[in-house]
């Protein structure tokens, strides 16, 4: 605050003039890292990793890949957390690491093998996409029907069921007839932001939002020209529309959403 001298009437006088502090910027949006893994590492496939603000809720899951493990418990940055096998998780304050811990339960050695089960694995092209209804690698009696379902995370599109690379069901969930061998299915995801909801059954969502994951300047193809969009947007520093730019959603535009394009494109 500054001061005035005045000479009144021969008078001196002493006047303060108010000079106001400017406010403070606005904290900008702080996301936080959330890693989900196991321990033995690849013995499940493991659901939830990503960048968060704080106070989103995530669905924390796995699903097992090797039969000879048993689910111990999770851990949240080193110290014990939950013994369920998924839960959601609220995003704290600061980056978090969740691990979930299993044993090794070998098979009895007298134990008879089933000759007419088989080992069914359940697999995705993107781990950040789904989580399944049942643990992989389980063995299924032959010839008896198994329901299979991908629970479908906020952000990406179902895309199908595949058998070495042969589309078996377009259906998130479907009955399975299980073979007389061992098979491997691959629920197969694209990353689209922007996939809007089912249309209503009168007809009055007709002209709903249809553009392709990573389609950033909205042409309705994927290809170099989105890369050159995003490195566009970089080098002006704008800030309106980054939702569209953001192609990955980890609240960032960088090289990471050039990388995305990319794997959107090999799909």
């Amino acid at each position: 605050m500054a001061a005035l001298l005045l000479f009144v009437g021969g008078t001196l006088s002493l006047h303060a003039q108010f000079s106001p502090v400017n406010p403070p910027e606005p904290n900008e949006n702080i996301y936080y890292n959330v890693t989900v893994a196991s321990s033995p590492a690849n013995v499940a496939y493991t659901y939830g990793t990503g960048k968060f603000l704080e106070g989103t809720s995530r669905n924390v899951s796995y699903s097992l890949r090797n039969a000879s493990y048993k689910f111990s418990h999770w851990s949240l940055n080193g110290e014990y957390y939950s013994d369920k096998s998924s839960f959601t998780y609220i995003v704290g304050a600061a980056d978090a690491a969740l691990v979930a811990h299993f044993d090794f339960v070998p098979a009895l050695p007298q134990e008879p093998s089933a000759s007419d089960e088989y080992k069914l694995t359940l697999a995705s092209n993107n781990d950040a996409a789904c989580s399944f209804n049942r643990n992989s690698s389980t063995r299924v009696k032959f010839d008896s029907f198994v329901t299979l379902t991908a629970n479908v995370n906020q952000g990406y599109e179902f895309l199908g069921w595949y058998r070495n690379g042969v589309i078996v069901s377009g259906n998130a969930t479907f009955n399975y007839q299980m073979p007389a061998e061992d098979v491997t299915l691959v629920a197969k995801f694209k990353y689209n932001p922007f996939n809007p909801s089912e249309p209503e059954g009168d007809g009055s969502q007709e002209n709903v939002q249809t553009t392709p994951a990573g389609d950033v300047n909205k042409d309705g193809v994927v290809n170099v020209f989105d890369i050159v969009s995003i490195v566009n947007y970089s080098l002006a520093e704008a800030d309106e529309q980054q939702d569209v730019y953001d192609v990955n959603g980890d609240g960032a535009v960088n090289v990471f959403d050039i990388v995305r394009i990319v794997n959107i494109s090999l799909e």
